[in-house]
């Protein structure tokens, strides 16, 4: 079972999708380990295809079965790990409990945020018709209608639109860009404001359009037929996917801002009072002007002081302490000033997030939610696994001095510095005009000379066209034809990056065989890795024979979505 090898590397990825993923146990079994069923729910939560891109179907369902065979040797893992005991372990316990909170959130956002974004053909094809064309805008973004509606009036009685959006632009981009977009298809950006834009034409002004993010006054530029829709059958997969992440945001701030309404951040105004006036008795008033108001120096506070609470809300606190610490990951321009209560009261908010939805996902009782239980168990058992392979399989023994000597020996290639080549190069576009170079230049001086004038390789002229001693890593199609070049004469002309190589070699360094002691530690590690993959093969093979496994290639094959590939049939069942 050739994927045994890597079985174990690929745990914590297992592990992690286990954090992320959406888990089950229905569907059709792809294998069975004894009497244990693999379902295509807990392989696909094993191996999420979200994350890799295939050349075929049958590319798809050969990595997949490679990876099944890791997954069957993780039950192997399992089964050996209950044997030992490993399920009872103390170790083992406290790992799931720290992460036991993961999962609940993990459901509660399937709940709010996955669940809600389901997409149907329709709307599918809806967003393939809007891809007709691109569009090229400009806008300007502020936070009010009135703001947009005086700066709309400033717009029609002809003042500049790149200046107005300079200055009164809340959009980041705006100071560098003057409200410029550019060109981009359906999809990029928010739902209210390309709603409005697709329906304009060159050189149209929008009324105000309000957004999550203020209000939004926008000029179509320009707008083209895009070359880039394809047809629809070999889009309609990545477009449905593009469509679910734009739910799911707009789900997830809707959520998010639900939350936040529902536990409001109560900020202990004592609190900031005290901190401000201790703040005032530390330093002189001149110095004090110079000092940022949105922080303070945890140094000059006590045990007392640091335990103070913030802000609070229904089910948890913050104490001085835990916020002073948490803001150092925010730029200091995001911090705000311990007398801004409600930009603290949001700061607060959005620090301590994950322990209000770990709060508002046991009071749903998600906590008990057979999802969450069954994930909890192969997170379980997958971590006992990785504790079977890391500490219960015998190791075999390092290797000794003669053993590490022999392998030296035998192996030379693997231990020389490689020759390298001092050259000066001339890169061309027309390989005549390389030959004819090569033919009229007889010197090193006329040779940098001229690599000095007609060089194209980017950020050589200047050097005359030197590379330095190179190597066949950097430079293969030069350093391969350098190898046959005397020292003093020109080679080439060879292809390389699609034009003609000529090059002058200037000094060679003869390869070199490194240093035994120099090397000697390298040389353990390699070989008690190899002993230790081969230790692991063995014990895979051992209980492989001891154990009965299936693999169902027809269910294996269902976990392929055949429309990412619609000029092939499935394959194998």
């Amino acid at each position: 079972m050739q994927a045994g090898k890597v079985a174990i590397l690929i745990l914590i990825t297992a592990l992690a999708a286990l954090l992320s993923g959406c888990g089950g146990s229905g569907g059709r079994t792809v294998a069975v380990v004894d009497d244990y069923k693999i379902t295509s729910e807990e392989f696909e939560n094993f191996y999420p295809v979200a994350y890799y891109a295939f050349g075929s179907a049958q590319d798809e369902f050969d990595k997949k079965q490679e990876r099944l065979d890791s997954l069957i040797v993780i039950r192997l893992l399992i089964q050996a790990a209950y044997e030992l005991g490993i399920d009872r372990s103390q170790e083992l316990a406290q790992v799931v409990l720290a992460n036991k909170d993961k999962f609940v959130i993990d459901m509660l956002y399937q709940k709010e945020v996955v669940d809600k974004a389901s997409v149907s053909d329709a709307e599918v094809s809806d967003f393939w018709d809007h891809l007709e064309y691109k569009i090229r805008a400009s806008h300007i973004l502020v936070s009010d209608y009135d703001t947009a509606q005086a700066i709309l009036e400033r717009l029609t009685s002809g003042e500049s639109f790149e200046k107005l959006a300079y200055e009164y632009s809340i959009d980041p981009s705006a100071k560098r860009n003057k409200g410029d977009l550019g060109y981009f298809t359906w999809g990029a950006l928010v739902d209210e404001v390309q709603k409005v834009a697709f329906k304009m034409e060159p050189g149209e002004l929008s009324p105000p359009v309000q957004s999550n993010l203020g209000y939004h006054l926008i000029k179509l530029v320009d707008k083209l037929p895009n070359e880039q829709r394809r047809e629809f059958r070999s889009m309609k997969v990545d477009l449905r996917q593009q469509i679910i992440q734009r739910k799911q945001y707009v789900c997830q701030r809707e959520f998010f801002d639900e939350i936040s309404e529902k536990y409001p951040v109560t900020i202990d105004t004592t609190t900031c009072t005290y901190l401000l006036h201790k703040r005032s008795q530390m330093y002189p008033p001149m110095l004090l002007e110079t000092l940022p108001r949105n922080d303070f120096d945890l140094e000059q506070l006590d045990r007392n002081e640091r335990e103070l609470i913030l802000g609070s809300w229904e089910g948890g606190q913050m104490t001085v302490l835990e916020y002073l610490t948490e803001i150092q990951i925010l730029p200091s321009n995001m911090r705000p000033d311990l007398d801004s209560y409600d930009s603290l009261a949001m700061v607060i908010s959005a620090i301590k997030r994950t322990d209000v939805l770990v709060t508002e996902a046991h009071r749903r009782g998600l906590d008990s939610d057979p999802q969450v239980i069954r994930k909890l168990r192969l997170f379980k058992e997958y971590t006992m696994a990785d504790m079977m392979r890391s500490d219960s399989i015998p190791e075999p023994p390092p290797p000794d001095d003669g053993v590490i000597r022999m392998y030296y020996d035998k192996h030379p290639d693997e231990f020389t510095n490689p020759a390298t080549y001092h050259v000066y190069e001339i890169l061309l576009a027309d390989e005549l005009k390389a030959l004819d170079l090569k033919k009229k230049i007889k010197s090193e001086a006329k040779f940098r000379e001229m690599a000095l004038e007609l060089s194209e390789r980017p950020g050589k002229r200047a050097l005359e066209g030197d590379l330095g001693y190179i190597t066949r890593i950097k430079y293969p199609e030069i350093y391969d034809l350098a190898r046959k070049t005397p020292v003093g004469t020109i080679g080439g002309p060879v292809v390389t990056r699609g034009k003609y190589s000529i090059f002058w070699v200037v000094d060679m360094i003869e390869s070199e065989l490194k240093d035994y002691l120099g090397v000697k530690r390298d040389i353990f590690r390699k070989l008690t890795r190899q002993n230790e993959q081969q230790a692991f093969a063995a014990w895979i093979e051992q209980h492989s024979q001891e154990t009965t496994t299936e693999i169902y290639e027809d269910a294996l094959w269902g976990t392929i979505n055949m429309d990412k590939y619609p000029d092939e049939e499935q394959s194998g069942s």
